[in-house]
């Protein structure tokens, strides 16, 4: 990646977990960082639940990474306006859950910030269900931006 150029990352095809709180790769959304690099990405993903279950979300970065800032807000986009939103900052990676028992569409967009450390490797949004009540589907025409700063 060039210093500076926004690489877009497209999620092309839906992609389901049926029942389960074990967390897997969301196909599309993985990025290359190189060692020593910062990053700064906007990820927007839109997601569907049943009536239960909920959502269980975690950005994956290379291990010994400087700095790792992640702002959140995941929107319930069935309820009526305004609408439940769940927003929060993260300072190290870890998994960010919610038990919301609305059936529908919703989305999930984050603002994050990478400086990695020695090790190359990949950054990776990782999804699963909060219970496994339900299926959670991670819908095409989600993405990641990454600029290399």
């Amino acid at each position: 990646m060039s210093i500076g150029i926004v690489n877009f990352f497209p999620k092309t095809a839906d992609q389901t977990v049926a029942a389960s709180t074990a967390l897997v790769n969301c196909t599309g959304l993985i990025c290359p960082v190189a060692a020593n690099q910062i990053v700064s990405m906007r990820i927007f993903l839109p997601f569907t639940l049943g009536a239960s279950g909920g959502y269980k979300f975690q950005i994956i970065v290379p291990a010994g990474g400087v700095r790792f800032t992640n702002s959140y807000v995941v929107t319930d986009g069935v309820t009526a306006s305004p609408g439940a939103i769940i927003a929060a900052t993260q300072t190290s990676s870890a998994a960010f859950a919610n038990a919301l028992a609305v059936a529908g569409t919703h989305q999930l967009s984050c603002q994050f910030d990478f400086e990695n450390g020695a090790t190359a490797g990949d950054i990776i949004l990782q999804f699963a269900c909060n219970s496994a009540a339900n299926s959670i589907i991670a819908l095409a025409g989600g993405y990641m931006d990454v600029t290399k700063l």
